[in-house]
């Protein structure tokens, strides 16, 4: 009977255990290995060589603390968006302030921006933990660098500026054009930066153009 009763009681810990143990083959098992590859693959065929090296850094630093993340690459004006678990969800065009030069002059925080010149009009690199919040007019942003004001969000129509047809062309030549804030089109904003960045936050990591990715890298690993 005691013989029996050690079976009995193994047996329940062997069952309790079998949920954990399926879960850690889910989060660690062929699929995962698989998104990886799709993942690595796609910025291969897609992205620069300065993208892949900060992705791999992420990856294995583990930088984005399990929260999604977007890289930014300035020199072709286009954005790559991550989930949580570092799979690419999208990728895009994005608009982007029209001096590249990678920090802003903190002068500019008094200024009105119709005061702002064309040289001062900076999208600055970095790594940013972003939240989703209103702007001043109530519209929901990506707030990226609060401090200078500078936001992700949908491509907005300003006179004369023509920017739904610059982030739509070819080229990213013509897509330097906003005082510093990051547009986006608005079905990449809407379907998949709100969703991913809304609940609880995320980070944005913006490439230099200056500097070097592996300044910038090793800038991050200093900070924490």
């Amino acid at each position: 009977m005691t013989t029996m009763l050690k079976v009995i009681k193994n047996a329940r810990k062997a069952v309790l255990l079998l949920p954990p143990l399926f879960l850690f083959l889910s989060l660690h098992g062929p699929d995962v290995e698989a998104k990886d590859k799709e993942t690595r693959k796609k910025l291969e065929s897609t992205a620069s060589d300065e993208v892949q090296k900060t992705y791999r850094w992420i990856e294995k630093e583990r930088d984005n603390r399990k929260l999604p993340f977007a890289i930014i690459d300035k020199k072709n004006a286009h954005i790559y968006v991550f989930d949580d678990k570092g799979k690419i969800i999208d990728t895009g065009p994005v608009l982007l302030g029209i001096a590249k030069n990678d920090q802003i002059d903190p002068k500019t925080l008094k200024k009105p921006l119709s005061s702002i010149g064309k040289e001062d009009r900076v999208t600055p690199s970095g790594r940013f933990q972003s939240v989703i919040g209103p702007d001043h007019l109530g519209k929901q942003v990506l707030w990226v660098d609060p401090q200078f004001a500078i936001a992700l969000h949908p491509v907005v129509n300003v006179p004369g500026q023509d920017r739904f047809t610059r982030i739509e062309s070819s080229s990213a030549d013509d897509n330097r054009i906003t005082w510093g804030c990051i547009n986006v089109p608005v079905p990449l904003f809407k379907k998949v930066i709100t969703p991913l960045f809304k609940p609880k936050s995320g980070f944005v990591y913006i490439l230099p153009e200056s500097d070097s990715v592996e300044k910038l890298l090793a800038q991050n690993e200093k900070n924490d």
